[in-house]
């Protein structure tokens, strides 16, 4: 009976002749299927029986349905042949008649009917469709970028108070400005040069003081180290540029399109870069497979030539591939920067309290002929199972960091050319009711080789753009600046998202702890002033407590410690409008120094001892306004 009434349908659709009388005398004018079976009638796929009646209550044979699926088969190919009628034919009516021939298959071979006359017909009609598809694609991505309007001005607006209290408030050093009113406002300036061209800018009026760009350092420097004012190189002055890009699709003939120019850019999870960088960049989708090849522009300081000076200029090579596989997202990274060989000697180099034992006086101790890092970047994201709740993150860097030295003072003195080969990583595993309630555990390490991101802000929450694992640490402090530092930190969050409210709220709990330690990578030498290998073997036989070989994490303390508590809510004020209030408490309770001889242990947390760490308490609110 379905399949009656599927062909009924579908041949009243398809018939443009209606007959003006009753052509069966038991299908009354007021009976349900009058219209379909006068239809029928009239253009004579139904012809009833000599006593003129239909008998419509009769079991119908398959046979008698294919005859009828033959009549409309012809029916539509002549309809398609000479135009007439054609514009009822729609792609519906088509799919149903598909669904019919293969149905009666065998019976239509029988009736010598040419069933690949229906599939060619389909086979125009789906061209036709698609090209109608990219055609709409194509005006929605026009009208999308402001359609014939040339430039489209639009912007955000930020007011932040935070007030931070430390233990020793007043104290200690990083106390200042505890309480803080900050503002930012920012103009967007998008230009439609033509339909594959497009100039981007954005002006800041103002900019919020913790907004900087939080380029990387080698761990454990301080005024300098790779990347130290680094990509991009922004400050927190008035009138800042942030934004300014060109997108060209298209350039040349193999496709793709290109990217010149600032913009804010992220790759896998962050771990090694989610920030404003300078760039150009070539993209494209090959297969199923996207690629991207960009040159990063970096302002470098940081290697023994350098003096405290800015290099001019260290471009980053970095390649990225993404792909899907079923519904996970994989994707990889290739990084790498090179110093040329300046064979420049060896003075006054790092800005630490001990500087790495290299300078002895005025000697002159060696030569730098070359620095280098590469690093790879590997994960992916994806769902856990199929019930829809349960999802999953994964990513890997492997970084690898190595200076050339060339002794110069003799073969004694057996200088060690730093190599530093490291792991970060980041594992989560988030849960989603898909209702009102989420939950994500997750934990993020790097140990004590490896030499930290590329360039990393960590305040972006604010804006909805991309989040990056030590947004929640970071908060209040600079000790997060490029990422963990042979440390790991465990991560458990809770969101509940009342539905049909404006209201949203999220806990969150960061256990911090040190990797290692008593560390002996190659940095740590120089830091502890141990430049050869017999250097080295004496600090280890005298003991390497309260040295840079047990300092070596993010604290710089002995014992690297802390739980840090965050609360945050969120109320959504208007629909580009939304309020943000929130509580960090930060609480160390590792030692800033370890017992040595009678000398007693020192809590961490106290900005004792000279390593300028501090517990806090921080409350925080802002309002953010999209325009």
């Amino acid at each position: 009976m379905k399949r009656i009434s599927i062909l009924l349908v579908a041949v009243m659709v398809l018939s443009t002749v209606v007959a003006s009388a009753t052509p069966f005398k038991d299908v009354p004018f007021s009976h349900w299927a009058y219209d379909a079976v006068n239809k029928l009638a009239a253009k004579g796929i139904l012809q009833g029986y000599p006593d003129g009646t239909f008998k419509g209550k009769q079991t119908v044979t398959r046979y008698a349905l294919a005859m009828v699926t033959a009549k409309m088969l012809a029916n539509v190919e002549q309809m398609l042949e000479t135009g007439i009628g054609s514009n009822l034919v729609t792609k519906a009516d088509l799919q149903t008649l598909e669904k019919l021939t293969v149905e009666f298959a065998d019976e239509l071979a029988l009736l010598g009917v040419k069933v690949t006359a229906l599939e060619d017909d389909m086979q125009v009609v789906k061209e036709d469709v698609s090209m109608l598809k990219r055609d709409v694609d194509g005006i929605k991505d026009y009208m999308a970028k402001g359609g014939m309007e040339k430039v489209k001005i639009s912007g955000d607006m930020l007011v932040r108070h935070t007030n931070l209290v430390t233990n020793n408030d007043g104290l200690i050093a990083g106390n200042n400005d505890n309480s803080r009113t900050e503002s930012q406002i920012r103009f967007k300036f998008k230009a439609n040069i033509d339909e594959n061209i497009t100039a981007v800018a954005r002006w800041r009026l103002f900019s919020k003081a913790t907004d900087n760009n939080n380029p990387s350092n080698l761990p454990g420097l301080t005024t300098s180290g790779f990347g130290s004012l680094g990509i991009g190189i922004t400050t927190t002055s008035n009138n800042m540029i942030d934004l300014a890009y060109l997108h060209i699709k298209d350039m040349f003939r193999f496709g793709g399109d290109f990217t010149f120019g600032r913009n804010l850019y992220a790759q896998g999870h962050s771990l090694l870069i989610n920030n404003y960088i300078d760039v150009v960049r070539y993209n494209k989708r090959s297969g199923d497979v996207d690629v991207v090849f960009q040159h990063i522009y970096d302002r470098h300081e940081g290697s023994y030539n350098d003096k405290g000076q800015n290099v001019d200029f260290r471009g980053v090579w970095n390649l990225n591939l993404g792909t899907k596989y079923r519904d996970h997202d994989l994707y990889m990274g290739v990084y790498a920067q090179e110093e040329p060989a300046l064979a420049v000697d060896m003075t006054d180099t790092f800005g630490v309290a001990v500087p790495f034992g290299l300078v002895r006086g005025n000697t002159v101790n060696g030569q730098q002929e070359s620095d280098s890092r590469w690093d790879v970047e590997f994960g992916s994201k994806g769902p856990i199972g199929n019930n829809g709740h349960w999802d999953y993150d994964l990513g890997f860097v492997y970084t690898n960091y190595e200076i050339d030295i060339v002794n110069n003072i003799g073969a004694a003195s057996n200088f060690i050319s730093p190599e530093m080969q490291g792991w970060m990583g980041h594992v989560a595993v988030k849960w989603d009711s898909r209702k009102e309630w989420a939950a994500k555990l997750a934990y993020t390490f790097a140990d004590d080789e490896s030499v930290g991101a590329y360039a990393v802000n960590n305040d972006l929450r604010y804006c909805d753009a991309t989040e990056g694992p030590y947004e929640d640490i970071a908060r209040g402090n600079n000790y997060f600046r490029n990422g963990l530092m042979n440390m790991g930190d465990l991560k458990l969050q809770a969101e509940y998202r009342p539905r049909n409210t404006k209201h949203y709220f999220r806990v969150v709990g960061d256990f911090l702890n040190e990797l290692d330690e008593t560390v002996s990578n190659d940095l740590a030498k120089y830091a502890n002033g141990d430049t050869t290998a017999a250097a080295y073997n004496a600090a280890v036989a005298a003991g390497v407590t309260n040295t840079a070989y047990d300092r070596w994490n993010n604290f710089g303390t002995a014992e690297a410690q802390a739980v840090v508590f965050t609360f945050e809510y969120r109320y959504q004020l208007a629909e580009n409008t939304r309020i943000r209030v929130g509580y960090t408490n930060f609480d160390m309770d590792g030692k800033a120094t370890k017992a040595l001889g009678a000398t007693a242990a020192v809590n961490a947390g106290g900005g004792s001892a000279g390593v300028g760490d501090y517990e806090y308490q921080m409350f925080w609110a802002e309002i953010y306004s999209r325009f």
